[in-house]
C-alpha cells in the first residue's frame, strides 16, 4: 500500500470525532441531532452558516484578512437523511430566514402597487430589498442582482437538491454560477454588464456568499464537469453515511430548548466584528499543508499535492467558525445572553481579544480532523478523474525549462540542496525499494549535469 493510500480510511463519510472540548453551545446540540455517523456533514453545514452569520469578522490567513466564506457540498444517496442538514441550517439561519420572509412580503406589496400604477405619468423607482438568504431557483442575472442588494454583507444559500441549479440554469448558467462561487470564496469583486437598461447591471466590490448544496453523487458530477477550473479546490465535500443496510431509526426533531440555545449563539455571531489573528492555528495550517506535500512527493502524486492547496484554508475558516461559537458560549456563561449582547455592542475588539484564548489543543486537533477529511473526500470523489485530466497535456501545462518528467525527477526533488553520492543511493532505495546499480547512479548524475540541474562541488553535488 503506497503513502497516499495510507493517508486515511474515511471513505464511508466517517472521520475521527470532533473533540468534546471543541464542541460549543449550539454545536453540541447540532452534532448530536445529526448523529455520530453524519457528524462531518452536519459540521460542514453548521460552519458554512456560521461563516455567513459572522459577516463582520475577518481572519488573518497568510498575512491577508479574509472573510469566512465557504462552499459546502453534502453528498449522499436517496434516503441517506440529507434532510437533517435542512434542520441544522434552518435553526442556525433562523433570524435571516425570518428577515427573508419579511422582505418577500414587502417586495410582493411593492409589485402589486407598481402593477396598479404602471400607467401613471410618474413612476416610482424600484426600492432595494437587502435579502441575505438567496434562493437558487432564479435566473443568474436575478441572483447577481440579489447578491448586490445584500449591501456588502454575507449572503447565504441552501438547497436540498443540486438538481435545482442544474435544471433551472442549464450548462451556460451553471458555468456562471461556478464563476460567482469561485469569486465569492476570496471575496473578490464581481461585475455583470448589460446593454439593456432593464437588464441587471451588477457591480459588487466584494462578493460574499456562502453556499450549501445537497445532492446525490450523480448530481455532483454534473455540477463538477470541469474539475480543474478552481471550484473543486474551493469546495468542501461531505459524504453522508451509507445507511443501505441500517435498521430503521426514528429521528427526533430539535427540542425548543435546543433551538433556543442555537438561536442565542447565532444572534451573537451576527454582532461579532473585527479582524482576528490566530498564529497557532496558522502554524498548524502550514504544518499540515507541508506534511501533505511531503507525503505526495514520495509517490510523485500530483493530484494529492494539488488538492491540498486550498483545503488547508477551508479547514482554517471552519475551525475559526467553531472558535467563534466557543467565544459566544463563554460570553453567555459570563454575562448571560443579554449581557453578552451588550458586551459585543459596546466593545468592537471583544471578539478578537476573546478568541485568542480558544487556540487550544482541542481546536488544533479539530483543524487536523477537518483538513484530513476535506482532502480525503476530494480524493475519493475526484482522485481518479483528476489524475486522468492531469495526464492530458491540453488540461495542464507545466514548463520550467523541461516539458517532461521521469521517475528520476521525484528522486531529484527529494534530495537536499547539497547532496552526496551516498545520499543519492539512499534516496533511490527509499523511492524504488531496491539499491540502484553503479551504472544507474552514474547515468542519473551525468543526465542531471547535462540538463543543468546540478553542478559538482568537491565531494558533493549542488542542485541548481
Amino acid at each position: 500500500m503506497n503513502n497516499t493510500q495510507n493517508l486515511k480510511k474515511e471513505q464511508d463519510g466517517g472521520a475521527k470525532r470532533i473533540p468534546r472540548q471543541a464542541r460549543a453551545l449550539g454545536v453540541r446540540e447540532s452534532l448530536e441531532h445529526v448523529g455520530e455517523k453524519n457528524e462531518m456533514p452536519g459540521l460542514f453545514t453548521l460552519t458554512s452558516t456560521v461563516g455567513a452569520l459572522a459577516t463582520n469578522v475577518r481572519v488573518m490567513i497568510h498575512k491577508r484578512a479574509q472573510p469566512l466564506s465557504q462552499i459546502v457540498l453534502i453528498i449522499g444517496d436517496a434516503g441517506s437523511k440529507k434532510s437533517t442538514m435542512d434542520e441544522v441550517y434552518n435553526e442556525w439561519a433562523y433570524e435571516l430566514i425570518l428577515e427573508k420572509w419579511k422582505i418577500v412580503q414587502e417586495e410582493k406589496a411593492w409589485r402589486i402597487e407598481a402593477k396598479r400604477d404602471r400607467n401613471a405619468k410618474k413612476q416610482k423607482d424600484k426600492p432595494t430589498f437587502p435579502m441575505r438568504i438567496q434562493t437558487l431557483n432564479v435566473t443568474p442575472a436575478m441572483l447577481a442582482e440579489r447578491l448586490e442588494e445584500a449591501q456588502g454583507k454575507h449572503s447565504l444559500s441552501f438547497t436540498p437538491e443540486i438538481d435545482t441549479v442544474l435544471t433551472k440554469w442549464g450548462r451556460n448558467g451553471v458555468n456562471e454560477f461556478s464563476t460567482m462561487l469561485r469569486l465569492s470564496y476570496d471575496g473578490s469583486s464581481y461585475e455583470r454588464e448589460a446593454k439593456s437598461l432593464d437588464a441587471a447591471n451588477v457591480h459588487i466590490r466584494s462578493l460574499l456568499w456562502n453556499c450549501i448544496l445537497c445532492g446525490q453523487p450523480k448530481s455532483l458530477y454534473k455540477l463538477m464537469t470541469d474539475m480543474t477550473n478552481g471550484l473543486l479546490s474551493r469546495a468542501a465535500i461531505a459524504k453522508m453515511h451509507d445507511n443501505t443496510y441500517d435498521m430503521f431509526d426514528m429521528d427526533s426533531p430539535f427540542t425548543e430548548q435546543e433551538k433556543d440555545k442555537i438561536h442565542q449563539v447565532a444572534h451573537l455571531l451576527g454582532l461579532m466584528q473585527g479582524t482576528i489573528n490566530l498564529p497557532r492555528l496558522e502554524a498548524r495550517s502550514i504544518k499540515w499543508a507541508n506534511n501533505i506535500c511531503t507525503l505526495a512527493a514520495k509517490d510523485g502524486n500530483d493530484v494529492l499535492a494539488r488538492c491540498r492547496m486550498r483545503d488547508h484554508v477551508t479547514a482554517y475558516r471552519m475551525t475559526v467558525c467553531l472558535m467563534l461559537c466557543k467565544v459566544a458560549e463563554r460570553l453567555i456563561k459570563e454575562h448571560g445572553y443579554e449581557g453578552a449582547e451588550k458586551a459585543l455592542l459596546d466593545d468592537p475588539n471583544l471578539t478578537a481579544n476573546a478568541i485568542a484564548k480558544e487556540e487550544t489543543k482541542a481546536m488544533m486537533d479539530t483543524y487536523d480532523i477537518i483538513a484530513n477529511y476535506i482532502l480525503d473526500m476530494d480524493m475519493l470523489f475526484f482522485g481518479e478523474k483528476l489524475k486522468s485530466d492531469y495526464d492530458n497535456k491540453d488540461c495542464r501545462v507545466m514548463y520550467e525549462g523541461r516539458t517532461y518528467r521521469t521517475a528520476n525527477d521525484t528522486i531529484y526533488e527529494c534530495l537536499p540542496g547539497t547532496f552526496s553520492r551516498e545520499q543519492l543511493v539512499q534516496q533511490c532505495k527509499m523511492n524504488n525499494g531496491e539499491e540502484p546499480t553503479e551504472t544507474k547512479v552514474q547515468s542519473m548524475l551525468r543526465n542531471w549535469k547535462r540538463q543543468g540541474l546540478i553542478r559538482k562541488s568537491e565531494n558533493s553535488f549542488i542542485k541548481k
